[in-house]
């Protein structure tokens, strides 16, 4: 990397030192993120909440990137969360089965875990291949 191209890296555009000449953010380049994806903020919020199942609904590494960073709070008198996630796989975004994934993964702690609430989370994938999550979660309440 050219010592140019470091020193624009490092630019912080509206800094008294740069003398405000480049004043508000660089624009991102398609396909870049601009900060922390929504799913991250919905786990922050949500995740100190024990006592309920949390299911994400994405590929494992969605899951395992930020699970457990924040202390558990609860009002009865377990402290320890039920994770899970559907797993999704490069096969199961080319055959469409991340709504049947997610319906399952409802069903499955529901049955083993009987929690007092489920919450979703959905990522980018299945966000981009349109599952609708909201439709499945009416569809599990209504069994």
């Amino acid at each position: 990397m050219k010592t140019a191209e470091i020193a624009e890296l490092l630019n912080e555009p509206a800094c008294a030192h740069n003398r405000n000449e480049k004043s508000g953010c660089a624009r991102t380049k398609p396909g870049a993120t601009a900060g922390g994806c929504s799913f991250d903020g919905a786990q922050i919020a949500l995740l100190p909440i024990a006592d309920v199942a949390h299911i994400v609904h994405g590929p494992i590494g969605c899951a395992g990137a930020s699970w457990d960073n924040r202390g558990a709070r609860s009002s009865g008198p377990a402290l320890y969360r039920i994770g899970m996630t559907t797993d999704l796989t490069e096969q199961d975004v080319i055959m469409g089965r991340g709504e049947k994934r997610l319906f399952l993964a409802i069903k499955q702690a529901i049955d083993d875990y009987a929690p007092k609430a489920v919450f979703l989370y959905s990522t980018c994938v299945p966000a981009l291949i349109g599952d609708d999550i909201e439709a499945v979660a009416r569809a599990a309440s209504a069994r």
